[in-house]
């Protein structure tokens, strides 16, 4: 049946394929992903930063230390940039507009999806069209993946900073990862596929977590969230890649999707500072809403960006 030549034929169809048939599922019959472990902890987003943890543990084993300085020059620079965007964006929005925004869009979906990032997409995409440096940058790339830099501009007026703990966590498996490839080629060649087997799982993960309907009834809001967010952030970084990285800018485009994980962001601020709370079911369906739709919009804008060049991951001529 070559099903899984069909999905490779879609731009970071590995992830988005299991991401979208598991919100269909979880849509129609939502006890099936409840019935208990292991299905619940393998399906579900109760092992989704397990399965992050050892992708960023394979990631790191196949980044050559000869190439850390450029990697961190290109995760860098646009991870930077990100986030400087971000927060200025995010406080104006609030300045401007407050906490209930405009168009139907509060300050919280604002804010959440305007600092989301997908690194499962990314490295998809990556895994097709990029280098092996753009493969390496997926772990600086969830640095600001977590939940607590939207919370941390929803609620700056509180006095709520960086969670320095969650940034170590997430250094640590990547660290290790680059030490373990780097004492053994073996090693590295050994989790060379790592990445491929696991995509599916964490898009069945992020997938299991969506419900179509709650998406779709904030459509028209959960569509101006988005497109706002491509305008604000994705055109600026594609320059900012082309201007001082001298890249094609693929790269920076596929950093710019709606991470599932961004829907417990309306939930953590709420519990931080309570006048977010009449805004989170709405919020989280608007989110989700810019999930699905950035999963199938961005592939596209990067294979375009890229020309349309895929460049094959095989398991022994990764490095």
């Amino acid at each position: 049946m070559n099903i899984l030549g069909r999905i490779k034929k879609i731009p970071g169809g590995l992830l988005i394929v299991p991401m979208l048939a598991a919100a269909v599922i979880n849509t129609v019959f939502p006890l099936f992903f409840q019935i208990g472990d292991p299905t619940t902890a393998l399906l579900t987003s109760k092992g989704t930063m397990v399965l992050i943890g050892m992708i960023l543990l394979i990631s790191g084993t196949q980044l050559n230390l000869s190439q850390l300085l450029v990697t961190l020059k290109r995760a860098g620079v646009l991870c930077i940039s990100r986030i400087l965007i971000s927060c200025l964006f995010g406080w104006a929005f609030v300045h401007f507009f407050g906490i209930s925004g405009v168009g139907g869009v509060s300050a919280v979906a604002f804010i959440a999806v305007l600092t989301s990032c997908n690194p499962g997409l990314y490295l998809a995409l990556m895994n097709t069209y990029g280098d092996d440096v753009d493969r390496a940058a997926f772990g600086i790339l969830n640095l600001i993946a977590v939940p607590v830099i939207p919370v941390m501009i929803l609620n700056s007026a509180s006095g709520v900073g960086i969670d320095y703990l969650s940034v170590l966590a997430t250094l640590v498996p990547f660290l290790i990862g680059i030490l373990l490839g780097n004492l053994d080629s073996n090693i590295q060649k050994m989790f060379a596929p790592g990445t491929l087997i696991l995509l599916p799982f964490l898009g069945t993960s992020f997938g299991s977590n969506i419900d179509l309907r709650i998406a779709f009834q904030s459509s028209l809001s959960g569509l101006l969230v988005t497109v706002l967010f491509l305008l604000i952030c994705m055109l600026p970084l594609i320059g900012i890649d082309r201007t001082i990285l001298r890249r094609p800018g693929y790269a920076a485009a596929a950093t710019c999707s709606v991470a599932g994980l961004s829907m417990v962001v309306p939930s953590m601020a709420a519990e931080f500072n309570p006048t977010y709370a009449p805004y989170v079911d709405t919020a989280i369906a608007q989110i989700a809403f810019a999930v699905i739709l950035t999963s199938v919009t961005v592939p596209y804008i990067v294979k375009r960006l890229s020309g349309g060049t895929a460049t094959e991951v095989s398991t022994s001529t990764n490095h």
